[in-house]
């Protein structure tokens, strides 16, 4: 696994790039341009994407537990099987976009809007809106 742990890449043009194997645990990409971007195997615990534009990426099965994505550009990005658990989706734009069995267990999820997202058979539990609830469907 290529490593880019902690790694400082805010504000970088990695569009149109294939990650595989990747670790950016802890990196700081906040306002990267990540879009269209296929990536597999990879883990973003922790990561800083604040603001990042992942905009038409394929992220099916990545792990983003505990990664900051508040005012992430998430539009019609595959999530299909990642991990958001405990992540922060804070006013994150997610228009189109497929969580088809996505872990959201913790995940700061205010100011998102899920009218026209994918959330079939999603894994929703603690949902945090506010207020912690017990389960919160989508």
């Amino acid at each position: 696994m290529k490593d880019y742990r902690k790694a400082n890449l805010v504000g970088s043009d990695l569009r149109k790039m294939d990650f595989n194997n990747v670790d950016f645990r802890r990196a700081n990409l906040s306002n990267a341009n990540l879009s269209k971007i296929n990536i597999k195997n990879c883990d973003f615990t922790c990561a800083n994407l604040k603001g990042a534009n992942l905009q038409g990426s394929d992220l099916k099965g990545v792990n983003f537990r505990g990664a900051d994505m508040s005012y992430c550009n998430l539009k019609n990005v595959n999530l299909d099987g990642a991990d958001l658990s405990g992540a922060k989706l804070y006013n994150a734009k997610l228009d189109g976009s497929s969580l088809n069995k996505t872990y959201i267990r913790g995940t700061d999820i205010r100011g998102v809007n899920f009218d026209d997202v994918d959330t079939k058979n999603a894994i929703i539990k603690l949902v945090y809106d506010g207020s912690y609830k017990r389960t919160r469907s989508l």
